[in-house]
């Protein structure tokens, strides 16, 4: 009886450790940027620079634009939104750990 409260106590405690896009995204961001590049060029250089470090995402299109979603076993970790409205294109990153921030922050800069 006792292991079995255990092992639920335990899945339930990992599970409402998992965050998804919307909670990651709605966390103040660790680098904001807007630039002459349309939302697909700034988007696939970022990303081009990401997997060349191995950071593992997926890439969605959202509207007037695109997000690039990191996600590990306990959920989605950072994101990278990047939209075009009135004439700029404007990006955010907002991460929920900061172990990977710099490495994520650097490229986003860079590909401005």
């Amino acid at each position: 009886m006792k292991v079995r409260l255990a092992l639920s106590l335990t899945i339930l405690a990992a599970l409402s450790a998992c965050a998804n896009v919307k909670d990651v995204r709605s966390r103040d961001p660790v680098f904001y940027g807007s630039t002459q590049r349309s939302a697909e060029d700034y988007t696939a250089c970022v990303a081009s620079a990401w997997k060349a470090q191995g950071i593992k995402f997926e890439q969605k299109a959202v509207r007037n634009g695109f997000e690039l979603v990191q996600s590990d076993s306990l959920g989605v970790e950072a994101v990278l939104t990047t939209t075009h409205w009135k004439g700029k294109t404007e990006t955010r990153l907002s991460t929920r750990i900061n172990r990977r921030d710099q490495t994520m922050i650097e490229p986003a800069n860079l590909c401005l």
